[in-house]
């Protein structure tokens, strides 16, 4: 085959969405992918056993669009929806999008230049902007998930230390479209928890992509409300999530034979690991008797030389008093 002809290989592409009672955000993703300059082969919908008539809402597409397709799922979180969404796609390529978000027009278009670009590119990362949850009228768009090195890496711990080192290793999925060779050879799974379940998935790909291609583009456009699950939840789940998380990784460096620091895991997962001592701390919980030794060991590590850190965990009212002044002063000018 010539490269020439190599060159103009289109790949496929599947769009898995994972939703759960979604259906006042959910026609916005959909049509966020329906505008697209290269319009996906694949979007699977998997509804977890929604009970607001999301269901109906993806049938109506269904019938619309051929390549749409709702798959019913009982109700079993978006770790379980994700995996069965990877079991049914036919796509050379992934991508994962949260129901309640939408993606700029040349996202899928621009990854194709790129793969064309580069035969050997398995990871196509880009950046994100957030808005509130209001009408569209009224929204304002913040940089979030961006990415500050760009161009054509090499995967491996190298890259990713290079990544942690400018905050461009994003620890979500929606800010990649990704090979399913490379997910396969990895061995990529995703863990049966509701927090951080992204971040062992996306640190094995690190790992193990032969080519990754990052822009500081920002194609994604994720909504914030104070009611998504991760800033909702106020128990120790989002604490014990972490540990479950962290251990997947552990087991995945072990069983992929690679030589791996644990200080680049420590890196990797800092900003997760300085939220739990917060969460704790913030929220009063009560640490279960079988994870105290794991969260002595990690309020130990985080407050090592950590003046931040020490502040949150021992002064607490010190360091709230701290963030009220910080967030007054920054709304405060001179004239």
């Amino acid at each position: 085959m010539s490269t020439v002809n190599v060159l103009a290989e289109k790949p496929t592409l599947s769009v898995i969405i994972p939703v759960y009672n979604g259906r006042e955000y959910l026609s916005e993703a959909i049509d966020s992918l329906l505008r697209q300059t290269a319009i996906p082969d694949e979007i699977i919908i998997i509804d977890d056993g929604s009970t607001d008539g999301t269901d109906q809402l993806i049938a109506d597409y269904c019938a619309a669009h051929s390549f749409i397709r709702l798959i019913r799922n009982a109700r079993g979180g978006v770790s379980a929806a994700r995996n069965k969404g990877l079991d049914i796609a036919t796509g050379q390529f992934i991508y994962f999008m949260d129901a309640d978000d939408y993606v700029g027009p040349t996202l899928f278009a621009d990854f194709i230049r790129e793969k064309q670009a580069c035969p050997d590119l398995e990871l196509f990362g880009f950046s994100a902007k957030m808005f509130p949850d209001l009408p569209v009228e009224k929204r304002t768009y913040e940089n979030a998930h961006g990415r500050a090195t760009v161009g054509l890496f090499k995967g491996g711990t190298q890259t990713l230390q290079q990544l942690l080192d400018t905050e461009s290793a994003h620890r979500v999925l929606w800010s990649s479209v990704i090979s399913r060779e490379l997910i396969n050879r990895s061995g990529s799974v995703f863990l049966p928890i509701q927090n951080h379940e992204d971040a062992p998935f996306m640190f094995n790909l690190y790992l193990h992509a032969r080519c990754l291609f990052l822009t500081a583009n920002a194609y994604y456009f994720k909504r914030y409300s104070l009611g998504s699950l991760s800033v909702a939840t106020r128990d120790f789940s989002w604490v014990k999530n972490y540990f479950i998380a962290r251990e997947g990784t552990e087991k995945a460096i072990l069983a992929s034979g690679i030589l791996v620091d644990n200080k680049l895991v420590d890196y990797y997962y800092s900003p997760v690991m300085g939220g739990c001592l917060a969460m704790v701390r913030k929220h009063d919980m009560a640490v279960p008797k079988e994870y105290q030794p794991a969260f002595s060991s990690l309020v130990r590590k985080m407050t090592r030389n950590n003046l931040k850190f020490s502040i949150i965990w021992y002064c607490h009212p010190l360091y709230t008093s701290l963030t009220w002044c910080k967030r007054k002063l920054s709304g405060f000018s001179m004239t």
